[in-house]
């Protein structure tokens, strides 16, 4: 979805606005290696990767999730998500999407869009319902940064727990973006969202585990409905 503030190459960055003559900033090497990680992420034929989310409001955790995340492309995923609201777990076959609360034993299966984009923007826009950190599979990926940031510069090199990452830092009026990027694997590994109104409010997303081009079988995408469960029809978001 809390690591420390980041204050690497400050005088650089400091130097950088100085020389600046417009109110947007878009320092090229950060640019640069959004495009790379869009273009890695892009080549992929299969994924998988765990997934470690915290949200903060008033600094207090509202909720702690981890989920395991498993992609084929360009019409198969499945996540399992466990955390402090409940175990659920998700399938999209390439026709379909299934939902599964595995405490209330309740599930719901839907006609799904034909890839997993496709997919994730229909369960957003019909049904409310979000995938963690979804946005670094999106091709427009760097546009959608630069769209929604008008600072997006690069604040030089750091060891986070042990991975050696470039760090890429977004600003607007609201919120300021910090990303993690794996040097050697051109993937994310962590990103932090932090609103800046003094609310405290915060999302973290760490990213680990990640398997490259695996072998994902069909079964892995195939949802059948335990004996004793229920189904409950996903409650459109209007």
């Amino acid at each position: 979805m809390i690591k420390k503030p980041f204050f690497i190459l400050l005088l650089a960055t400091v130097l950088m606005w100085s020389c600046s003559s417009t109110s947007n900033k878009y320092d090229d090497k950060a640019i640069e290696h959004l495009d790379k990680l869009s273009e890695t992420i892009g080549q992929l034929n299969s994924c998988s990767y765990t997934l470690n989310t915290i949200s903060i409001t008033a600094n207090e955790v509202v909720f702690s999730n981890e989920n395991d995340v498993y992609m084929r492309g360009p019409n198969k995923m499945h996540i399992s998500i466990k955390g402090t609201k409940g175990s659920k777990g998700f399938w999209y076959d390439g026709s379909s999407f299934a939902y599964y609360s595995y405490d209330k034993q309740i599930f719901d299966t839907i006609a799904g869009a034909d890839n997993i984009i496709a997919v994730i923007d229909q369960l957003h826009n019909e049904y409310g319902i979000d995938f963690p950190a979804s946005d670094f599979f999106y091709p427009s990926f760097t546009d959608d940064v630069i769209d929604n940031f008008n600072e997006v510069l690069f604040y030089g090199d750091s060891d986070n727990n042990g991975v050696k990452c470039v760090v890429i830092k977004a600003v607007n009026s609201e919120k300021e973006l910090q990303l993690w990027i794996d040097k050697e694997t051109n993937l994310p590994h962590m990103m932090l969202i932090t609103k800046l109104d003094n609310s405290g409010d915060s999302y973290e997303a760490v990213f680990s585990n990640w398997r490259i081009n695996p072998n994902l079988p069909d079964m892995l995408f195939e949802f059948e409905p335990p004996s004793n469960s229920t189904r409950v029809k996903l409650t459109p978001k209007n």
